[in-house]
């Protein structure tokens, strides 16, 4: 496969990536883009140096082997992300090879601006782009999806480009979706790969700033035709299908309808009152996970004590690692992009040895300590989760709780039947949905 190699520079304040004089308007490796023409490369990989890891971000959960970058089965349950470091841009084409290799789902994130904005999403049997949730400006959205097989063990070529508020992604020229929204018409300073539920792999990434191609206003209004036309790349059934209309309804609504606006402000109020009244029965678990590190925060400020117990469970920890390195010396010449997976396969490998469980004990102890000694600092979010639902029931001989979960309710209420009002399909999906989540309770 056509290989495009590397040099990135960081420049003043270490935001932007470039490449050195590498002409692209005549390789053959960008054939085939749809929207835009590659201009100038930002930076590309082909996971060949050894030198990865000071481009990219991933610990235990990647590593880099025979020039490729793969998922680890490092917590494989857990969805793993790859960052590129120090990226900006807007206007732009991202390529790189994927391989499925049990994975279940891969994604392209980027973000800007304050938080994500596309989401281009692999699947085994088709792809979508999605556009995320910004704060009360904007709500999620599915901008397309197309069916296409990615092969197990077989190399696959994505192209995603971006120009303004536009994105197309493609995997050849009869297999893309197209999308349009405000959100994507920004400066973005977030790129990550992400993959759950098994392995994959990713090879020659390329990262280029683009112009629009001037024939792209009748490309669009043929490829938005064609999008148009297909049918869905899978299956859904009735709450799959009916959840997926009202995202994109909300997310139209919001951005173009008055209305819509209103009725949620309301909503949005009666919530923010019963919050400011009864805080301790209206928390999120994000919300309390963010109070048990604020607490962490103020104590490292006001208890010198909590910082050195802290140091010395750190020491604690490094000590084992030392150890680790003495039983497997050839970890200290390892670059980043090898030696976080090797060192977990390290720990499996001298779970038994008893110089190794005796310094972990210690560690375990020291943590125990620190644990015991400020308890507030290491509150189980899954106990303050319970304490919430436990005030919740407790209100509910409160007038004044009740009349705002009333209002609560009212309001949401208001906006359901605003919602089944705007689409026909939303009405016949309605009871087959509620009996699909009636039955999986």
């Amino acid at each position: 496969m056509n290989q495009i190699y590397f040099k990135c520079i960081s420049l003043p304040l270490g935001i932007v990536l470039t490449l050195c004089s590498v002409s692209i308007s005549q390789d053959a490796a960008w054939d085939g883009c749809l929207m835009c023409t590659p201009t100038e490369i930002m930076c590309s990989d082909d996971f060949e140096s050894e030198s990865v890891a000071e481009r990219w971000g991933f610990r235990a959960f990647y590593e880099v082997e025979d020039g490729t970058m793969k998922r680890t089965p490092h917590e494989a349950t857990e969805p793993a992300r790859s960052f590129l470091k120090n990226v900006s841009y807007r206007n732009a084409i991202i390529r790189f090879d994927v391989k499925f290799e049990g994975a279940t789902d891969i994604r392209l994130m980027t973000g800007g601006g304050g938080g994500y904005n596309t989401v281009t999403q692999l699947f085994p049997s088709y792809f979508q782009v999605n556009t995320a949730r910004r704060k009360t400006e904007f709500n999620p959205s599915q901008q397309g999806e197309c069916a296409f097989k990615f092969k197990r063990g077989k190399w696959h070529t994505v192209t995603i480009e971006f120009k303004g508020d536009e994105v197309v992604a493609h995997v050849d020229q009869d297999h893309f979706v197209i999308g349009r929204h405000p959100i994507i018409d920004t400066e973005r300073t977030y790129l990550a790969f992400q993959v759950s539920g098994g392995a994959a792999s990713f090879d020659n990434f390329v990262l280029s700033r683009a112009k629009p191609k001037s024939t792209w206003p009748m490309a669009r209004a043929s490829l938005n035709s064609v999008q148009a036309a297909r049918g869905p790349a899978f299956q859904r059934n009735a709450k799959e299908e009916y959840d997926l209309i009202i995202m994109n309804l909300k997310d139209r609504l919001s951005r173009n309808d008055s209305e819509y606006r209103r009725l949620v402000a309301g909503h949005a109020n009666a919530e923010a009152l019963m919050k400011n009244k009864f805080p301790s029965a209206n928390q999120t678990r994000k919300e309390l996970g963010k109070q048990i590190s604020a607490v962490k925060k103020e104590l490292r400020q006001t208890k010198p004590r909590f910082k050195e117990m802290e140091h010395l469970l750190n020491r604690s920890r490094r000590t084992v690692k030392d150890y680790v390195h003495s039983v497997f010396p050839e970890l200290d010449a390892m670059p980043k992009q090898t030696y976080y997976w090797r060192y977990e396969e390290c720990l499996t490998q001298i779970g038994d040895d008893k110089d190794f469980l005796r310094l972990v004990k210690l560690a375990e102890q020291s943590e125990k300590r620190l644990h015991a000694s400020f308890p507030e600092a290491f509150q189980d979010l899954n106990a303050l989760v319970d304490e919430r639902k436990l005030s919740q029931t407790q209100l509910k001989s409160n007038e004044d709780y009740r009349e705002l979960k009333n209002k609560i309710a009212e309001t949401k209420s208001r906006i359901d039947a605003f919602l089944l009002n705007q689409d026909p399909r939303l009405g016949k999906l309605a009871e087959a949905r509620l009996a699909i989540i009636k039955s999986n309770k």
